[in-house]
């Protein structure tokens, strides 16, 4: 899975993404966590822009990497919205309410009443 921060200014946001994943107990063991250049998407003009790369041992993990994406958004003083890419599935996270999380995961998972992907990336509402 990749995670790009898509909008904000602080160059701090990305670097402390990864330790917050680093650090969160739910994952430590579980998910490797690596940072590199993003890759340019629809629109991308070139730059320093990074992605935090993400690999789960198991899909039970997702839940707690979603939760913990939106947990730590939730606690920038000005959450910058996030971009998630997991198989070709680009969904942009632009707030962290646990209904966001929910069809993030239901997205996902292929679950029962699973939501659309707009084309721009958003999660529609069921």
């Amino acid at each position: 899975m990749q995670i790009v921060i898509t909008s904000g200014d602080d160059p701090t946001d990305m670097p402390s993404l990864r330790r917050w994943l680093m650090a969160e107990p739910e994952l430590r063991g579980r998910a490797v966590v690596s940072t590199r250049p993003a890759t340019g998407g629809p629109g991308h003009m070139g730059g320093a822009l990074d992605a935090v790369d993400v690999v789960l041992s198991n899909g039970i993990d997702l839940a707690s990497l979603i939760v913990s994406i939106a947990a730590w958004r939730a606690s920038r003083p000005r959450p910058p919205q996030i971009t998630l890419e997991r198989d070709g599935s680009v969904i942009t996270l632009r707030d962290s309410s646990p209904e966001t999380v929910e069809r993030i995961l239901r997205e996902w998972n292929g679950g029962p009443g699973a939501a659309p992907v707009r084309p721009d990336g958003d999660a529609d509402q069921p």
